[in-house]
């Protein structure tokens, strides 16, 4: 296993320069001041996405513009991190990038369950590493779950191939949350079982990150799950192994009587701030915006990881989860003046890192 600081140097000169285009919090507050996503779609064609919101007005206006714009953009970024790593770093680098990939067949199963149109369908999809837009749209072609479950085994195996085994699952209770589930046993957890076995700084930043997911996860299934109906110990089988919550504190939760409650036991862990805004999920039972939260808490947590080991893989992981955020805040953006959300509400699920 090589080291990874010959390499280091060059690469946090790239990023550093990569990181310095990211656009600024002002320009956000300028862009949800306009009030209308064709005129957000003419304010990025200057700037970072300049290229690709050009290309995109040919084809598309207002928020439909925007969103491939940005979702092209952030591939293209996707692809540079890689091809600026090599031998071992690149190894983690593919495992920690497969996981914008893994939010990619997700959104399609998403899709494909609910029947939607490739152009409606289009709006809620995220690309990926390796399943950019052009390949996203090859997959909706497919007129059923099987026939799209089959496709992408055939694509990712080692990142799909488990979802035959859940499509009998699925069949039965004709939702994809047992295909969803399925997906991140098999990679968050089984890649935090790899990890484990290394012992160098840049595996240990990037098990922790998976393992904060896992927690991520493994929060929504107790908050949005709980319920009389659904037993403590059906809830508890649902949730997913070695992250970094102890296993008591989750057992806790999915005994405690509501959901409530269950967030009250964060108190006295590093998710304190996921259940001092527990009301915002009470009040409006969009678990959305406590999404939001927890990509801050992640970017809050590769920031300091890239100040403390300044020649690792948490600057790359830094910067990929803050290029990242910002299309998904330009996205929010723009479909949500589109839709004419009042302004508070797009502000509410938009994160400034």
């Amino acid at each position: 296993m090589e080291n990874t600081d010959a390499l280091a140097p060059y690469m946090n000169s790239r990023i550093c320069g990569m990181r310095s285009r990211l656009l600024p919090r002002a320009e956000f507050e300028n862009l949800l001041d306009l009030g209308d996503a064709g005129r957000v779609a003419d304010a990025l064609l200057s700037g970072p996405y300049q290229q690709e919101m050009a290309e995109a007005l040919t084809r598309y206006h207002g928020a439909d513009a925007v969103e491939d714009a940005v979702t092209r953009n952030l591939v293209a970024t996707f692809n540079t991190l890689y091809g600026l790593t090599q031998g071992y770093l690149r190894e983690l680098t593919q495992i920690f990038l497969l996981r914008w990939d893994l939010i990619a067949v997700k959104s399609l199963l998403r899709a494909r369950r609910h029947n939607l149109d490739e152009a409606t369908a289009s709006m809620g999809l995220m690309p990926g590493p390796s399943m950019t837009v052009a390949v996203q749209k090859s997959f909706l072609a497919h007129d059923s779950m099987e026939s799209l479950i089959g496709a992408l085994a055939s694509w990712k195996p080692s990142l799909c191939g488990v979802l035959e085994e859940a499509l009998p699952a699925y069949q039965a209770a004709n939702e994809v949350t047992p295909l969803e589930e399925r997906l991140d046993r098999e990679y968050f957890v089984t890649s935090v079982k790899t990890l484990r076995a290394a012992e160098d700084d840049d595996a240990k930043i990037l098990r922790t990150a998976l393992q904060m997911e896992i927690d991520r996860i493994n929060m929504r299934t107790i908050f949005q799950l709980k319920d009389p109906s659904l037993g403590a110990d059906a809830l508890a089988e649902r949730l997913l192994p070695h992250g970094l919550l102890h296993a008591s504190t989750l057992q806790n939760m999915a005994t405690a009587r509501d959901a409530q409650h269950a967030a009250e036991l964060l108190s006295g862990t590093a998710y304190k701030e996921m259940a001092d805004r527990f009301f915002m999920f009470v009040q409006t039972m969009r678990y959305s915006p406590l999404e939001r939260l927890f990509d801050s808490l992640i970017i809050r947590h590769l920031k300091r990881e890239s100040r403390v080991h300044v020649m690792s893989i948490a600057v790359l992981m830094h910067y990929t989860w803050l290029k990242y955020n910002e299309v998904v805040n330009l996205r929010l953006i723009a479909r949500g003046e589109a839709s004419k959300l009042p302004r508070g509400r797009i502000r509410e699920e938009v994160v400034y890192a």
